[in-house]
C-alpha cells in the first residue's frame, strides 16, 4: 500500500460560511498558504434560512468586513436583490440598512471568487480532529483519516456548531 503525502498548509480554515470565506481569502491575501474546508461544495457561503446581509448587528460587522478588504459586502452588492432601512419609527442611531440577496448567485460567486484567488484551496471534507504537538497546532484529521499539517487552524463551524440535522423524519445531533 502506498503512504500518502501530507499535504501543508500555513492555515486551516474549518468551515467555509460567511466568517470561514473572509478568514479563508483574509489568510491567502496574506501569501499564507490557505486550506479551506466544507463538507459540501454546494454550501460555500450558504445562506440556508435568511437570504439577507445588513441590519444593526450583523450590517455594522459587513462595514467592518469591508472597510478591511472584505468580500462579504462586495458580493452583497452584485447580488442585490432589494434593500430598506430598518427601525425608522426610531430614532436615527438605530436606522440601519438591510439588504436582501439571490443566495444562489452570492454562494456562486463567493466560491468562484475563492476558487479564483491566489494561495487559497477549497476543500471538500469534514474535519473531526485537531492535531497538536504539545500546546502547538500541527495539523488536521478528516472524517476519512487524511490529515493536513498546518501551522494554525481557524474553527468557523458557525451556525451549525451543536445544531441539529434533519434528514427527511430522521433527526440527529450534530457534533
Amino acid at each position: 500500500m502506498n503512504e500518502l503525502k501530507k499535504e501543508y498548509f500555513d492555515i486551516c480554515v474549518i468551515g467555509a460560511g460567511h466568517a470561514g470565506c473572509e478568514a479563508a481569502l483574509a489568510s491567502a491575501r496574506l501569501g499564507l498558504k490557505t486550506a479551506l474546508f466544507t463538507i459540501t461544495l454546494d454550501g460555500v457561503a450558504n445562506m440556508p434560512c435568511n437570504p439577507s446581509i445588513g441590519g444593526t448587528a450583523k450590517g455594522h460587522l459587513v462595514r467592518e468586513i469591508d472597510a478591511l478588504g472584505g468580500e462579504m459586502g462586495k458580493a452583497a452588492d452584485k447580488t442585490f436583490l432589494q434593500s430598506r432601512i430598518l427601525n425608522r419609527g426610531k430614532g436615527p442611531a438605530v436606522h440601519s440598512l438591510r439588504a436582501q440577496i439571490d443566495r444562489v448567485a452570492y454562494h456562486n460567486l463567493m466560491k468562484h471568487t475563492i476558487e479564483k484567488q491566489d494561495n487559497l484551496y477549497l476543500k471538500q471534507a469534514e474535519i473531526t480532529d485537531i492535531l497538536f504537538e504539545g500546546k502547538r497546532v500541527v495539523g488536521v484529521r478528516t472524517k476519512l483519516g487524511t490529515e493536513y499539517e498546518c501551522k494554525a487552524a481557524i474553527i468557523a463551524s458557525g451556525t451549525y456548531l451543536n445544531g441539529m440535522i434533519h434528514v427527511g423524519a430522521v433527526s440527529y445531533k450534530s457534533v
